[in-house]
């Protein structure tokens, strides 16, 4: 992709400047086609289908159109262009948390501000300023569409359906040959398919994610892909049983799940949709038929003991079904169908279409960012104040050309001081290189505009491709090049244009680390843990309210707002860990380390989920057995307990030693087999037993996620503990 975008930009950045230069002969003209282009194909470099791709470019331009012209009116004076560069800052910044083409976007409209409020001029040069940048939109657009275009989503749907098939696979050896090695090769296989999935995003330039339905769908999508990997490994049955419930209904369900998921693979890539009722209808067959085999058995005069552990043995394919549900739900809102409406959809699907979806979805994600404590908040007005003074130093100190101050700061401000310094020593240095082999250019050529030009797409070339494909020291070092060649072609100066470069550079990355010493200086590592630690809060009172709903309360009122609070809490911390692994420099907490401590959170809002649907809409409470019920209620707030640990210890960044302890796995076995003894096999009282059950081994599951948490919380404790400056 990066040879893609590179390509374009040697072959029409050249082009569009000796057409402004050279034929219309305006260096407003030029400068703004030029450096638009650039913008356009380089900074932004709209992904998608071609349509989306040239809907994105016209969208962008007009934005930018509209930012030029506030930014030409506000430049008559310094203090007025740095207020106003503080309030599109921020909003620029912030509005990258939509994701898609917003984010895409974002650097090219900040280049289009910052460009024509830190070069002064009259309103009357709006109309050549737009001129210039028009040229570049219309040309962008169709290089960006036709000029030998990288469908990266289309590769990535291709990698998804090839996950979906490696996970079906999994499932039909899981059910086949449980506990065989040949499951154990599934499982790899199934990872390797998924990380595949998740590379190719990372490369990809429209990243799907916010607020757009299909986009949030798919990503949801491999999330839920990951989830069903991570059950089938480590399935919640350990024992071997000593009594298996042989019903058809069993094998009809793994059926079809593994029919289902292999037909997911299908739709991504434009197939009719998958029989996601047949799924759930399977599911609830089975639930029943499971149901109806503990009652024969118990009746049957089977022992207690034998009847839970054949229970248990289920267990995993019934959340791995639950899982396809969600999934291939996702699957055809990904493909851009609707989903059927006969199906009780898993909590979180984006289930509303069109503009009102959207505009609840974004209300919300604004909603969620908007609190003191969000990372994305911090970032955006570290951005806005940084921005705003080198806007406010560059006019103020009436430096040549400004706007390569405000540049710099943009290209080098991170997330804390240390990142920012790292970035500064490295954007100087490649500034000093590019100086080095601008100025040798420049005084080989002298006045011969020749040697300018045939260099000119060699700089662009590099310029483009070594900022993504090589390193931050080469891009700069390209850009210091062609930023020198265009100023000598627009007015020859030989190589001073590129010292001037390199103090300017010098003022932005000096700004850059003032505003990351004294606004929020620890960075991601600290912020990460307290939304974690928020997203973890957060999922014990939606656990507490679905296991005290499956125990037999009626608190199903509270269930939307809990449910919502979790969500953002989510987001939050989803857009912390991003972050996170964004931020230049060395990481003293381990990337996988980081990502467990996020997927442990949405692994306690998927038990929450589960159990809000199996009381509310399959009806198991546990009302027959109120005594088993208390036993599991007992052990429920031991884990609950353990939770609100994790918490605090990742927000006071305390070191483990006063665990609240585990729950019992004997008082939740004797809890169940007392009420499944009790029950002697009566329909009703059998499913207030399974209640308890189905309770039980949640709290089991969910113990195993707090244990594997030990390790990863006193890694970010240890982290977030170490200062800022290391």
């Amino acid at each position: 992709m990066a040879l893609h975008r590179a390509t374009r930009a040697a072959v029409v950045n050249p082009a569009v400047f000796a057409l402004t230069l050279l034929v219309i002969r305006d260096l407003q003209v030029a400068t703004f086609a030029v450096f638009g282009c650039f913008g356009l194909l380089v900074m932004a470099d709209f992904g998608g289908p071609r349509r989306a791709r040239a809907v994105a470019y016209a969208a962008t331009a007009l934005a930018c159109a509209a930012l030029i012209a506030i930014g030409t009116v506000v430049s008559f004076s310094a203090a007025t262009a740095a207020i106003v560069m503080l309030v599109v800052g921020f909003l620029l910044s912030f509005a990258g948390v939509f994701g898609g083409y917003v984010a895409a976007g974002q650097t090219a409209l900040l280049l289009a501000f910052v460009l024509s409020a830190s070069i002064p001029a009259s309103v009357s040069a709006i109309p050549t300023r737009l001129a210039g940048w028009m040229i570049a939109a219309i040309v962008s657009t169709l290089a960006g569409v036709f000029f030998w275009p990288w469908f990266e989503h289309a590769s990535l749907r291709r990698r998804a359906a090839d996950a979906c098939l490696t996970v079906a696979d999994l499932v039909a050896a899981m059910r086949a040959r449980p506990g065989d090695e040949g499951v154990a090769e599934r499982v790899e296989a199934a990872r390797t398919a998924v990380s595949a999935v998740k590379g190719e995003y990372a490369r990809t330039g429209m990243r799907p994610s916010g607020p757009t339905r299909k986009d949030r769908a798919f990503v949801e999508l491999v999330t839920q892909l990951e989830q069903v990997i991570e059950v089938a490994e480590r399935p919640f049955h350990q024992r071997r049983p000593s009594l298996r419930p042989c019903i058809s209904e069993g094998d009809q369900l793994a059926a079809a799940v593994v029919e289902t998921l292999r037909r997911d693979a299908s739709v991504i890539t434009g197939a009719p949709p998958p029989a996601i009722r047949e799924l759930e209808a399977a599911r609830r067959a089975h639930r029943e038929a499971l149901d109806r085999w503990a009652a024969d058995e118990l009746r049957a005069g089977r022992a207690a003991e034998a009847v839970l552990d054949g229970l248990d043995v289920d267990h995993t394919l019934r959340v791995i079904a639950y899982l396809t549900i969600a999934l291939s739900t996702n699957a055809v809102i990904a493909a851009g169908r609707e989903p059927d409406d006969a199906v009780a959809l898993p909590a979180g699907i984006p289930r509303l279409n069109g503009a009102r979806g959207v505009a609840m979805r974004a209300a919300r994600t604004i909603r969620t960012h908007l609190e003191p404590s969000s990372t994305v908040l911090h970032g955006s007005a570290r951005v806005a104040v940084g921005l705003a003074l080198s806007v406010l130093l560059a006019r103020t100190l009436g430096l040549n050309h400004a706007f390569w101050v405000v540049l710099g700061t943009l290209s080098v401000l991170r997330s804390n001081a240390l990142g920012t310094g790292r970035t500064t020593v490295q954007a100087l240095l490649g500034s000093i290189i590019g100086f080095a082999v601008g100025g040798v250019i420049a005084a080989v050529a002298g006045r011969d505009s020749t040697v300018m030009w045939i260099a000119m797409p060699i700089a662009t070339f590099l310029a483009s491709y070594a900022a993504s494909a090589i390193g931050f020291v080469t891009g700069q070092a390209a850009f210091t090049v062609m930023v020198i060649i265009i100023f000598n072609l627009i007015s020859p100066t030989g190589w001073q244009v590129g010292l001037v470069r390199v103090e300017d550079i010098t003022v932005g990355t000096a700004i850059s680390v003032v505003v990351g010493v004294l606004l929020w200086p620890r960075g991601a590592r600290r912020d990460l843990g307290r939304a974690t630690a928020g997203f973890y809060r957060a999922v014990r009172v939606y656990l507490g309210l679905a296991f005290s709903l499956v125990l037999g309360e009626d608190r199903d009122a509270d269930i939307g707002r809990t449910r919502a609070d979790a969500e953002r809490a989510r987001d939050r911390a989803a857009e912390a860990f991003d972050v996170f692994l964004n931020e230049r420099g060395s990481k003293p907490l381990d990337p996988d380390a980081a990502a467990r401590l996020v997927s442990a959170g949405s692994h306690g809002l998927l038990a929450a989920d589960l159990l809000v649907m199996v009381a509310i809409d399959l009806g198991y409470r546990a009302t027959a057995c109120p005594d088993g019920a208390r036993a599991v209620e007992s052990q429920v707030r031991t884990l609950l307990a353990g939770f609100d640990d994790l918490a605090e210890r990742l927000t006071s960044t305390r070191n483990g030693g006063s665990h609240p302890g585990r729950p019992s796995e004997e008082s939740l076995r004797r809890a169940a087999l007392d009420c499944l003894r009790s029950s002697g096999g009566d329909a009703d009282a059998t499913r207030g037993a399974m209640a308890v059950v189905i309770a039980g081994e949640w709290v089991q599951n969910l113990v195993r996620v707090e244990v594997d948490l030990e390790q990863p919380v006193d890694a970010a404790v240890a982290a977030a503990r170490t200062h800022w400056w290391r």
